[in-house]
Protein backbone atom coordinates (compact mmCIF):
# COMPACT_ATOMS: atom_id res chain seq x y z
CA UNK A 1 0.00 0.00 0.00
CA UNK A 2 1.11 3.00 -1.10
CA UNK A 3 -0.32 5.27 0.77
CA UNK A 4 -0.96 4.36 4.38
CA UNK A 5 -4.23 4.89 6.62
CA UNK A 6 -4.24 8.02 8.79
CA UNK A 7 -5.45 7.46 11.71
CA UNK A 8 -6.40 10.64 13.91
CA UNK A 9 -5.26 10.20 17.72
CA UNK A 10 -2.64 8.49 19.42
CA UNK A 11 -4.86 7.33 21.68
CA UNK A 12 -4.96 3.88 23.67
CA UNK A 13 -7.61 2.90 20.33
CA UNK A 14 -5.74 4.71 17.78
CA UNK A 15 -2.91 3.14 18.91
CA UNK A 16 -4.29 -0.52 19.30
CA UNK A 17 -5.76 -0.24 15.55
CA UNK A 18 -2.24 0.71 13.93
CA UNK A 19 -0.94 -2.28 15.86
CA UNK A 20 -3.15 -4.57 14.82
CA UNK A 21 -3.47 -3.43 11.25
CA UNK A 22 0.37 -3.56 10.95
CA UNK A 23 0.00 -7.75 12.15
CA UNK A 24 -2.05 -8.16 9.09
CA UNK A 25 0.44 -5.75 6.47
CA UNK A 26 -1.60 -3.12 6.12
CA UNK A 27 0.27 0.21 6.63
CA UNK A 28 -1.25 3.37 8.72
CA UNK A 29 0.16 6.11 10.56
CA UNK A 30 -0.68 7.74 13.61
CA UNK A 31 -1.74 11.75 13.79
CA UNK A 32 -1.48 13.05 17.65
CA UNK A 33 -2.07 16.48 18.95
CA UNK A 34 -0.64 16.02 22.34
CA UNK A 35 3.34 15.89 23.29
CA UNK A 36 4.53 12.30 24.35
CA UNK A 37 3.38 11.30 27.67
CA UNK A 38 6.16 10.52 29.82
CA UNK A 39 6.70 7.48 31.29
CA UNK A 40 5.89 8.58 34.86
CA UNK A 41 3.36 11.03 34.52
CA UNK A 42 1.27 10.85 37.30
CA UNK A 43 -2.35 10.00 37.09
CA UNK A 44 -5.16 8.92 39.40
CA UNK A 45 -7.55 7.82 36.49
CA UNK A 46 -7.94 3.93 35.79
CA UNK A 47 -9.81 2.13 33.06
CA UNK A 48 -11.29 -1.08 33.85
CA UNK A 49 -10.55 -3.86 30.96
CA UNK A 50 -13.03 -7.09 30.21
CA UNK A 51 -11.87 -10.28 29.20
CA UNK A 52 -12.53 -9.58 25.19
CA UNK A 53 -10.17 -6.48 25.59
CA UNK A 54 -7.83 -7.87 27.52
CA UNK A 55 -7.63 -10.57 24.95
CA UNK A 56 -7.36 -8.04 22.38
CA UNK A 57 -4.33 -6.36 23.95
CA UNK A 58 -2.94 -9.87 24.22
CA UNK A 59 -3.24 -10.48 20.80
CA UNK A 60 -1.30 -7.81 19.83
CA UNK A 61 1.63 -8.89 22.71
CA UNK A 62 0.91 -6.79 25.29
CA UNK A 63 1.70 -8.17 28.85
CA UNK A 64 -0.14 -5.94 31.72
CA UNK A 65 0.00 -6.15 35.83
CA UNK A 66 -3.62 -5.48 36.34
CA UNK A 67 -5.65 -5.37 39.22
CA UNK A 68 -8.22 -8.38 38.71
CA UNK A 69 -11.70 -7.73 39.94
CA UNK A 70 -14.17 -11.50 41.04
CA UNK A 71 -16.79 -10.16 42.72
CA UNK A 72 -18.99 -6.56 42.18
CA UNK A 73 -21.04 -5.90 44.51
CA UNK A 74 -23.97 -3.50 43.57
CA UNK A 75 -26.49 -1.74 46.18
CA UNK A 76 -29.02 0.59 46.99
CA UNK A 77 -27.50 2.60 49.41
CA UNK A 78 -31.43 3.53 50.26
CA UNK A 79 -32.77 0.26 50.40
CA UNK A 80 -32.61 -3.29 50.64
CA UNK A 81 -31.70 -3.88 47.10
CA UNK A 82 -28.66 -5.62 46.02
CA UNK A 83 -26.86 -7.69 43.69
CA UNK A 84 -23.82 -9.51 43.62
CA UNK A 85 -21.90 -10.53 39.96
CA UNK A 86 -19.18 -12.71 39.86
CA UNK A 87 -16.18 -14.54 37.40
CA UNK A 88 -17.62 -17.33 38.03
CA UNK A 89 -21.41 -16.28 36.84
CA UNK A 90 -19.93 -16.90 33.14
CA UNK A 91 -16.57 -19.14 33.85
CA UNK A 92 -14.41 -16.38 33.50
CA UNK A 93 -10.85 -15.92 36.02
CA UNK A 94 -12.04 -12.50 36.28
CA UNK A 95 -15.20 -10.06 35.62
CA UNK A 96 -12.80 -7.33 34.85
CA UNK A 97 -9.21 -5.97 34.84
CA UNK A 98 -7.95 -2.20 36.53
CA UNK A 99 -5.22 -0.50 35.23
CA UNK A 100 -4.03 3.35 35.09
CA UNK A 101 -4.90 4.95 32.20
CA UNK A 102 -1.19 6.58 32.21
CA UNK A 103 0.41 3.43 32.17
CA UNK A 104 -1.64 1.53 29.84
CA UNK A 105 -1.73 4.78 27.43
CA UNK A 106 2.51 4.77 27.84
CA UNK A 107 3.02 1.04 26.95
CA UNK A 108 0.43 1.55 23.66
CA UNK A 109 2.45 4.33 22.53
CA UNK A 110 5.64 2.44 23.22
CA UNK A 111 4.56 -0.43 21.02
CA UNK A 112 3.53 1.80 18.09
CA UNK A 113 6.71 4.56 18.81
CA UNK A 114 8.10 4.72 15.45
CA UNK A 115 4.88 5.23 13.69
CA UNK A 116 3.04 8.33 16.12
CA UNK A 117 3.46 11.64 14.88
CA UNK A 118 3.16 13.79 18.04
CA UNK A 119 2.41 17.41 18.19
CA UNK A 120 0.63 17.71 15.27
CA UNK A 121 -3.36 17.53 14.05
CA UNK A 122 -5.37 17.48 10.96
CA UNK A 123 -6.60 21.26 9.66
CA UNK A 124 -8.89 19.85 6.82
CA UNK A 125 -10.13 16.89 4.84
CA UNK A 126 -10.84 16.85 1.17
CA UNK A 127 -12.48 13.40 0.68
CA UNK A 128 -12.60 11.41 -2.16
CA UNK A 129 -13.68 7.94 -3.48
CA UNK A 130 -10.05 6.88 -3.81
CA UNK A 131 -7.58 8.96 -1.86
CA UNK A 132 -8.27 11.87 0.43
CA UNK A 133 -6.07 15.22 0.81
CA UNK A 134 -5.39 15.65 4.51
CA UNK A 135 -3.65 18.96 5.68
CA UNK A 136 -2.08 19.00 8.85
CA UNK A 137 -1.80 21.88 10.73
CA UNK A 138 2.15 22.18 10.12
CA UNK A 139 1.33 22.17 6.60
CA UNK A 140 2.06 18.49 5.71
CA UNK A 141 -0.42 16.85 2.86
CA UNK A 142 -1.06 13.42 3.36
CA UNK A 143 -2.86 11.19 0.83
CA UNK A 144 -4.48 8.13 2.14
CA UNK A 145 -7.50 5.86 0.98
CA UNK A 146 -8.87 6.25 4.92
CA UNK A 147 -9.16 8.59 7.65
CA UNK A 148 -9.68 7.11 11.31
CA UNK A 149 -11.20 9.41 13.41
CA UNK A 150 -10.03 8.46 16.74
CA UNK A 151 -9.22 11.31 18.51
CA UNK A 152 -12.08 11.64 21.45
CA UNK A 153 -15.28 12.63 21.99
CA UNK A 154 -14.53 16.12 20.38
CA UNK A 155 -12.74 14.89 17.19
CA UNK A 156 -11.89 16.87 15.26
CA UNK A 157 -12.06 14.46 12.08
CA UNK A 158 -15.80 14.13 13.24
CA UNK A 159 -16.04 18.05 12.99
CA UNK A 160 -14.30 18.58 9.77
CA UNK A 161 -16.51 15.90 7.93
CA UNK A 162 -19.68 17.28 9.62
CA UNK A 163 -21.02 14.22 11.16
CA UNK A 164 -24.28 14.85 12.84
CA UNK A 165 -24.04 14.38 16.67
CA UNK A 166 -27.24 13.50 19.54
CA UNK A 167 -26.02 14.83 22.82
CA UNK A 168 -27.21 14.50 26.37
CA UNK A 169 -26.47 16.65 29.49
CA UNK A 170 -26.58 14.41 32.83
CA UNK A 171 -26.69 17.35 34.21
CA UNK A 172 -24.17 15.24 36.62
CA UNK A 173 -20.58 15.72 38.04
CA UNK A 174 -17.77 12.85 38.59
CA UNK A 175 -15.03 13.16 41.06
CA UNK A 176 -11.90 10.36 40.62
CA UNK A 177 -9.71 10.23 43.91
CA UNK A 178 -7.58 7.43 44.83
CA UNK A 179 -8.32 6.21 48.67
CA UNK A 180 -6.38 3.71 51.07
CA UNK A 181 -9.31 1.83 52.75
CA UNK A 182 -8.38 0.96 56.32
CA UNK A 183 -10.38 -1.93 56.37
CA UNK A 184 -9.63 -5.66 55.73
CA UNK A 185 -11.33 -5.13 52.38
CA UNK A 186 -10.78 -7.87 49.74
CA UNK A 187 -8.71 -6.36 46.95
CA UNK A 188 -10.45 -8.21 43.89
CA UNK A 189 -14.07 -7.21 44.82
CA UNK A 190 -15.46 -3.90 43.27
CA UNK A 191 -18.12 -2.09 44.70
CA UNK A 192 -20.86 -0.20 43.76
CA UNK A 193 -23.56 2.49 45.76
CA UNK A 194 -26.78 4.26 44.45
CA UNK A 195 -27.78 6.89 47.19
CA UNK A 196 -29.32 10.25 47.23
CA UNK A 197 -25.59 11.93 47.73
CA UNK A 198 -25.11 10.03 44.13
CA UNK A 199 -23.52 6.89 42.65
CA UNK A 200 -20.40 5.63 44.05
CA UNK A 201 -18.16 3.13 42.85
CA UNK A 202 -15.34 1.78 44.64
CA UNK A 203 -12.36 -0.45 42.51
CA UNK A 204 -9.25 -1.96 43.34
CA UNK A 205 -5.85 -0.68 41.62
CA UNK A 206 -2.67 -2.21 40.62
CA UNK A 207 -1.02 -1.18 42.99
CA UNK A 208 2.09 -2.97 45.48
CA UNK A 209 -0.31 -1.34 48.23
CA UNK A 210 -3.61 -4.35 48.04
CA UNK A 211 -5.47 -1.69 50.02
CA UNK A 212 -5.13 1.17 47.25
CA UNK A 213 -8.66 1.60 45.71
CA UNK A 214 -9.84 3.84 42.88
CA UNK A 215 -13.24 6.46 43.44
CA UNK A 216 -15.43 7.39 40.64
CA UNK A 217 -18.39 9.23 42.23
CA UNK A 218 -20.91 10.83 40.50
CA UNK A 219 -23.89 13.32 41.82
CA UNK A 220 -26.14 15.73 40.67
CA UNK A 221 -25.18 19.09 40.31
CA UNK A 222 -28.14 20.22 42.42
CA UNK A 223 -26.95 18.84 45.41
CA UNK A 224 -23.17 20.28 44.85
CA UNK A 225 -22.80 23.45 47.02
CA UNK A 226 -18.39 24.43 47.25
CA UNK A 227 -15.65 22.67 46.03
CA UNK A 228 -15.24 19.03 44.97
CA UNK A 229 -13.38 19.25 48.04
CA UNK A 230 -16.17 20.32 50.46
CA UNK A 231 -18.25 17.72 48.40
CA UNK A 232 -16.21 14.79 49.40
CA UNK A 233 -15.09 15.34 52.71
CA UNK A 234 -18.83 16.23 53.61
CA UNK A 235 -20.19 13.12 52.47
CA UNK A 236 -17.53 10.49 52.61
CA UNK A 237 -18.68 9.55 56.26
CA UNK A 238 -21.84 8.43 54.66
CA UNK A 239 -19.88 5.90 52.56
CA UNK A 240 -17.98 4.62 54.94
CA UNK A 241 -20.75 3.44 57.04
CA UNK A 242 -22.57 1.75 54.08
CA UNK A 243 -19.39 0.05 53.71
CA UNK A 244 -18.00 -0.66 56.94
CA UNK A 245 -14.60 1.47 55.97
CA UNK A 246 -12.44 4.04 56.55
CA UNK A 247 -10.97 5.63 54.00
CA UNK A 248 -7.88 7.80 53.78
CA UNK A 249 -7.89 10.07 51.26
CA UNK A 250 -4.69 9.59 48.61
CA UNK A 251 -4.59 11.92 45.58
CA UNK A 252 -6.20 15.20 44.28
CA UNK A 253 -9.98 15.19 43.96
CA UNK A 254 -10.37 15.48 40.04
CA UNK A 255 -13.81 16.38 38.68
CA UNK A 256 -15.53 16.30 35.21
CA UNK A 257 -18.83 17.07 34.00
CA UNK A 258 -21.18 14.04 32.62
CA UNK A 259 -22.87 14.00 29.24
CA UNK A 260 -23.28 11.31 26.60
CA UNK A 261 -23.25 11.73 22.66
CA UNK A 262 -23.62 9.51 19.75
CA UNK A 263 -23.15 10.30 16.33
CA UNK A 264 -25.88 9.37 13.48
CA UNK A 265 -23.37 7.91 11.54
CA UNK A 266 -19.90 6.33 11.70
CA UNK A 267 -18.90 6.29 8.29
CA UNK A 268 -18.90 8.64 5.12
CA UNK A 269 -16.69 8.81 2.03
CA UNK A 270 -12.44 8.28 2.78
CA UNK A 271 -13.48 8.84 6.91
CA UNK A 272 -14.53 6.28 9.62
CA UNK A 273 -14.75 6.81 13.39
CA UNK A 274 -14.13 4.61 16.34
CA UNK A 275 -14.79 4.88 20.24
CA UNK A 276 -15.11 8.07 21.95
CA UNK A 277 -15.28 10.21 18.98
CA UNK A 278 -18.10 8.25 17.70
CA UNK A 279 -19.58 7.92 21.08
CA UNK A 280 -19.14 8.27 24.93
CA UNK A 281 -21.59 7.76 27.81
CA UNK A 282 -21.74 7.89 31.71
CA UNK A 283 -19.10 6.18 33.70
CA UNK A 284 -21.58 4.07 35.56
CA UNK A 285 -20.57 0.54 34.14
CA UNK A 286 -16.89 1.70 33.13
CA UNK A 287 -17.28 0.42 29.52
CA UNK A 288 -16.35 3.27 27.21
CA UNK A 289 -13.30 1.86 26.35
CA UNK A 290 -14.55 -1.52 25.64
CA UNK A 291 -16.66 -0.16 23.85
CA UNK A 292 -14.08 1.56 21.77
CA UNK A 293 -11.81 -1.39 21.62
CA UNK A 294 -15.21 -3.19 20.40
CA UNK A 295 -15.25 -0.77 17.61
CA UNK A 296 -11.67 -0.89 16.64
CA UNK A 297 -11.86 -4.78 16.65
CA UNK A 298 -15.03 -4.59 14.15
CA UNK A 299 -13.21 -2.25 12.08
CA UNK A 300 -10.10 -3.43 12.01
CA UNK A 301 -11.71 -7.39 10.81
CA UNK A 302 -13.27 -5.73 8.24
CA UNK A 303 -10.55 -3.74 6.31
CA UNK A 304 -7.83 -6.63 7.49
CA UNK A 305 -10.61 -8.84 5.57
CA UNK A 306 -11.22 -6.46 2.43
CA UNK A 307 -6.97 -5.97 2.33
CA UNK A 308 -6.05 -9.96 2.11
CA UNK A 309 -9.20 -10.02 -0.56
CA UNK A 310 -7.97 -7.53 -2.84
CA UNK A 311 -10.91 -4.99 -2.13
CA UNK A 312 -10.73 -0.89 -1.55
CA UNK A 313 -10.45 -0.96 2.31
CA UNK A 314 -12.18 2.37 1.75
CA UNK A 315 -15.72 1.37 -0.24
CA UNK A 316 -18.80 1.76 1.00
CA UNK A 317 -19.34 -1.86 1.81
CA UNK A 318 -17.06 -2.51 4.36
CA UNK A 319 -17.33 0.73 6.20
CA UNK A 320 -21.16 0.30 6.39
CA UNK A 321 -20.75 -3.41 7.45
CA UNK A 322 -18.30 -1.76 10.06
CA UNK A 323 -21.04 0.74 11.22
CA UNK A 324 -24.04 -2.11 11.54
CA UNK A 325 -21.97 -4.06 13.50
CA UNK A 326 -21.26 -1.59 15.99
CA UNK A 327 -23.85 1.04 16.08
CA UNK A 328 -26.54 -0.77 17.11
CA UNK A 329 -24.81 -2.21 19.74
CA UNK A 330 -23.23 0.50 21.13
CA UNK A 331 -26.65 2.26 20.80
CA UNK A 332 -28.25 -0.40 23.42
CA UNK A 333 -25.39 0.23 25.83
CA UNK A 334 -25.96 3.94 25.49
CA UNK A 335 -29.92 3.51 25.85
CA UNK A 336 -29.59 1.18 28.88
CA UNK A 337 -27.12 3.59 30.61
CA UNK A 338 -29.34 6.07 29.92
CA UNK A 339 -32.08 4.17 32.07
CA UNK A 340 -29.71 2.99 35.13
CA UNK A 341 -28.83 6.94 35.51
CA UNK A 342 -32.46 8.10 35.45
CA UNK A 343 -33.65 4.71 37.67
CA UNK A 344 -30.85 4.95 40.23
CA UNK A 345 -30.61 8.63 40.53
CA UNK A 346 -34.54 8.84 41.17
CA UNK A 347 -35.30 10.21 45.18
CA UNK A 348 -39.37 8.97 44.03
CA UNK A 349 -40.37 6.62 46.62
CA UNK A 350 -42.03 4.48 44.12
CA UNK A 351 -39.05 4.17 42.12
CA UNK A 352 -37.34 3.58 44.99
CA UNK A 353 -39.32 0.86 46.42
CA UNK A 354 -39.36 -0.82 42.26
CA UNK A 355 -35.38 -0.36 42.36
CA UNK A 356 -34.76 -2.33 45.71
CA UNK A 357 -36.98 -5.19 44.57
CA UNK A 358 -35.83 -5.32 41.28
CA UNK A 359 -32.15 -5.30 42.38
CA UNK A 360 -33.27 -8.66 44.70
CA UNK A 361 -35.42 -10.10 41.89
CA UNK A 362 -32.82 -10.27 39.62
CA UNK A 363 -29.48 -11.54 42.01
CA UNK A 364 -31.78 -14.37 42.58
CA UNK A 365 -31.79 -15.22 38.68
CA UNK A 366 -28.67 -16.69 37.84
CA UNK A 367 -29.44 -16.71 33.66
CA UNK A 368 -30.54 -12.64 33.76
CA UNK A 369 -27.31 -11.97 35.28
CA UNK A 370 -25.24 -14.51 33.21
CA UNK A 371 -26.84 -12.46 29.97
CA UNK A 372 -25.51 -9.07 31.76
CA UNK A 373 -22.49 -9.68 32.87
CA UNK A 374 -21.61 -11.76 29.35
CA UNK A 375 -22.62 -8.30 27.28
CA UNK A 376 -20.57 -6.39 30.01
CA UNK A 377 -17.50 -8.76 29.42
CA UNK A 378 -17.69 -8.33 25.70
CA UNK A 379 -19.06 -11.90 24.98
CA UNK A 380 -21.85 -10.90 22.47
CA UNK A 381 -20.40 -9.71 19.03
CA UNK A 382 -21.82 -9.62 15.84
Amino acid sequence: MNNPVVISGGGIIGCYIHARLKQAGVDSIIIERNKRLKADSPSIRTISLNPNTLKLLSDIGMNLELANVNLIKVADGNGSGKIEFSAQDIGEESLAYVIMFNELLTKMQQLVESSIHFENEISSIEAFEDLSKITLVDKTILNTPLLIGSDGRNSPVAKLSNFVSRKEDYDQTAFTFLVEDKSDRDASTAHQLFTDKGIFALMPVNSSNKNIFSVVWSVSNKILDGSPQDFVMSNISLIESMLDSKFIIKSEIVSFPLSSHHLESYMKEGVVVVGDAAHSLHPLAGQGINLGFSDADILCEELISAYEKGYSINSYRVLKSYELRRKSMNEIMLKAMDGFVNLFGSSNIYIRTLRNFGLTFFNKTSFIKAFFINHASGNHKL
